[in-house]
């Protein structure tokens, strides 16, 4: 009897350990589980936007570890080359493209099937992260360049405030005898040149012809001779006297802060800005009226969520780009001053907010800054040329020598 228990006891410390060992094991997976991410956005306020969502994604999955890579240099296509093990990727629209063309990235048609892009989320947010029919990301912070008149600091120069785009060009004129400059708030990847460049040239090409070239040599770019219409354009605006080379200056989050005070007149700003502005006699100005100059706003966006081909951990990865995508994390990333791309979450909180997010919600493909599809190269080769014209240079054939400084 003594021995029997004594197996008994020898089976039931086996089964013990065993079960020990198997929890053990379990927890040990849960331990391991992992999403690799890589960050190729330049623009401080779109990195504020990703790291608040991947510390909220921290914070109610402490059990999954979080592995973010920054992006060194600009070669990001030879770092997602070199980092097989890359489960997420944020960059910009234009290194999207690139990456797309060479097979890095997934189409995730059944990311938006699942998640109901189509219904949530504005139709510029997939726009953004689509290429040649297919879907390999999605924009999450979308934002409007928006030219914003302070009435009372027009009032003060004695000038009207403007009501349209051609308004607008005579207030510039008017602000140049005046030596009053308008300071351009943009994000760290553009310049005031292309700045200006994605507002005149926003009507001139569809996104699609854009689309269809991308990046496949000179012919095809010279071929879209209508681009050269937005150089002329500029030194039209120039001989007219609306503008010259001291017209604007660069500004930053101090001077939509002066702005605020009725310091300044006009700005033309990223609208990730408005949310500091509490005046009331801010006005977003209208980019097209009837009977006015026929421009589109340029809608930008620097955080592109995609899967790269290479991902392995597919369960984890899907469940990190589910919260991201809910709603729930949308609206706590407006709520901290954010506009996403969202069409729950972004509820209008004054009245320039609410013009902001009606363009968002009305905007179409055609309103993506012309720059965000072209490659990186044209856009310092674009500033340049604007120089040129702003000192007098003008030959009529910028776009041409543009494609050929690009290639």
């Amino acid at each position: 009897m003594l021995y029997k228990n004594k197996i008994i006891m020898c089976i039931l410390s086996l089964i013990l350990v065993v079960n020990l060992l198997s929890c053990g094991s379990n927890n040990q997976v849960d331990d391991n589980k992992k999403i690799n991410i890589y960050i190729g956005v330049k623009d401080n306020k779109s990195l504020n936007a990703i790291k608040y969502m991947i510390d909220e994604y921290k914070r109610e999955n402490p059990k999954v570890e979080l592995d973010v890579n920054n992006a060194i240099g600009e070669n990001i296509d030879k770092d997602i080359n070199d980092n097989s093990n890359m489960d997420v990727i944020f960059t910009s629209r234009t290194d999207m493209l690139t990456l797309a063309r060479k097979g890095f990235l997934s189409d995730i048609r059944n990311i938006y099937r699942e998640n109901n892009i189509s219904d949530r989320y504005y139709s510029v947010s997939k726009s953004y992260g689509r290429f040649n029919d297919r879907y390999y990301g999605i924009a999450l912070c979308p934002y409007t360049m928006e030219i914003l008149c302070n009435e009372e600091a027009f009032a003060r120069l004695n000038l009207k405030t403007p009501g349209s785009m051609d308004e607008f060009l005579d207030s510039l004129k008017s602000l140049n005898s005046l030596q009053k400059r308008v300071p351009v708030v943009i994000n760290e990847d553009i310049d005031i040149n292309t700045a200006l460049f994605s507002i005149l040239s926003n009507n001139l090409v569809p996104m699609r012809k854009l689309e269809g070239i991308y990046d496949s040599g000179p012919s095809a770019y010279k071929s879209l001779g209508e681009i050269q219409g937005c150089f002329s354009r500029f030194n039209d605006m120039i001989k007219n006297g609306y503008i010259n080379k001291n017209t604007f200056e660069m500004g930053s989050e101090s001077t939509i802060e002066k702005f605020d005070r009725n310091s300044i007149p006009v700005v033309i700003a990223a609208s990730y800005y408005v949310n500091d502005l509490k005046n009331s006699k801010i006005k977003c100005l209208e980019y097209h009226s009837p009977g006015s100059s026929n421009l589109k706003i340029p809608v930008m966006a620097d955080a592109i969520m995609s899967i790269p081909t290479s991902s392995k951990n597919a369960d984890e990865t899907d469940e990190f780009v589910k919260f991201v995508l809910s709603d729930g994390t949308q609206k706590k990333l407006y709520k901290e001053g954010f506009t996403t791309g969202n069409k729950k979450a972004n509820v209008p909180k004054g009245n320039i907010n609410k013009s902001v997010i009606n363009h968002l919600k009305y905007v179409t493909e055609d309103n993506i800054a012309l720059i965000y599809n072209l490659p990186k190269n044209f856009r310092y080769n674009i500033s340049d040329k604007i120089d040129d014209i702003f000192s007098g240079k003008y030959t009529g054939n910028e776009w041409n020598e543009i494609v050929e400084e690009s290639y």
